[in-house]
């Protein structure tokens, strides 16, 4: 693609939301919590690296990802800011843990003696957070009688050090905070009795986006800021007056066709839309190969000059047609804004979410690589 003009479809991110979200972090804390900035899937398909630069230059102490390949990219990218790999680590990926390093998480024995052997080998000591399952059921070891010898041995492992300790929230983003409650006790539990035997561990955490809005008491050392990063909220139920975001993420496109079209006239893929009156179609060059979901055929919108206007017609996999017909003559050229902000007009992402019973997540990390970034500082 090098040398190739800019597509007429892109993702603009905006880089001062970024910092503007994490200063409302900052301010909702207490100076004594550190924020982790979560950038895993590519910054949530924002760009890791353009979001992790404006995050550390906000003040972020600590980066998390998915993937070894994604810690990877950063330190390629010259972040010196640790890096915690919330994911899973094959041990043959443990070399790459100390060239890098990188902080992974430790859910086994087999990974904790794989991850010393390399530390020892490179003769440099690696820093790791042990994972504890509290209520997930995922990844990480249960807050139970053996959790405390897993954890003892962990801590004694030559060419480890043991910086961490974390959980994660299954339903922290809920109004009723129970359940939230009760893992934050088996947590502290734990944490108490590790201290009983005298392993104190410098950087516990455990607060999402939802917990670091709304459950104060799960603060702890460092609190972990993904979805929220981005200007989103992790759900309608928490408190959006303790933190006032900005959506980085708007998704646009030229109109690159328009057509008028007699009533009765199909469109589209198995003709799902049939005018019923004269209309002026516009074509825009995206579709769900570009993550632009099917499923808004004959159910989304989209911003063009401020107003909302129709998708009409099956989502193709390249091309998204729309009923432009009661904004008046609309040309190609027209810039369309399938989520997010035009003018003083907003078409939030939480809305399509809504459409498609689904989350916000889902809709700004599919959006493909096929689809430029396009990088703006507006405040």
């Amino acid at each position: 693609m090098c040398g190739f003009p800019l597509r007429p479809a892109w993702a603009e991110i905006n880089l001062a939301a970024i910092g503007h979200n994490v200063h409302q972090f900052k301010n909702h804390l207490s100076p004594k919590t550190s924020i982790m900035a979560i950038v895993k899937a590519d910054g949530y398909g924002h760009g890791a690296v353009e979001v992790a630069r404006a995050a550390v230059a906000a003040g972020v102490s600590f980066l998390g990802v998915g993937l070894v390949e994604e810690a990877v990219q950063l330190r390629e990218s010259g972040f010196n800011v640790p890096i915690l790999i919330l994911g899973f680590t094959p041990a043959e990926y443990a070399p790459y843990l100390c060239r890098y390093n990188l902080t992974p998480s430790v859910f086994t024995l087999e990974e904790a003696d794989a991850f010393a052997r390399a530390a020892r080998n490179s003769a440099q000591a690696l820093a790791v957070h042990v994972a504890v399952d509290t209520g997930m059921g995922r990844v990480g070891c249960f807050p139970c009688e053996k959790a405390d010898d897993f954890i003892a041995y962990v801590a004694a492992l030559q060419g480890l050090i043991l910086q961490g300790i974390y959980t994660h929230f299954a339903s922290a983003d809920q109004s009723d905070k129970k359940f939230a409650c009760w893992q934050l006790k088996r947590f502290n539990d734990l944490v108490r009795r590790l201290a009983a035997q005298g392993i104190h561990i410098p950087v516990k955490h455990t607060a999402n986006s939802a917990a670091s809005i709304d459950l104060p008491e799960a603060h702890f050392d460092m609190v972990r800021i993904g979805i929220s990063l981005y200007g989103l909220y992790p759900s309608a139920e928490v408190d959006r007056s303790a933190v006032v975001l900005r959506p980085a993420m708007s998704l646009k496109a030229r109109i690159i066709f328009t057509k008028d079209i007699p009533a009765g006239t199909g469109v589209s893929y198995g003709s799902t839309y049939v005018a019923d009156r004269p209309v002026r179609i516009a074509t825009l060059p995206l579709g769900y190969g570009d993550g632009y979901p099917r499923k808004l055929s004959n159910v989304g919108q989209v911003l063009v000059r401020g107003k909302r206007v129709p998708v009409v017609g099956r989502v193709c996999m390249d091309q998204t047609m729309i009923n432009v017909q009661d904004v008046g003559g609309v040309l190609a050229g027209e810039e369309a804004v399938l989520f997010g902000r035009q003018g003083e007009a907003l078409l939030h992402v939480d809305e399509l979410a809504g459409w498609l019973d689904t989350i916000n997540y889902e809709l700004v990390t599919r959006i493909s690589g096929r689809i430029p970034r396009v990088y703006v500082r507006e405040d």
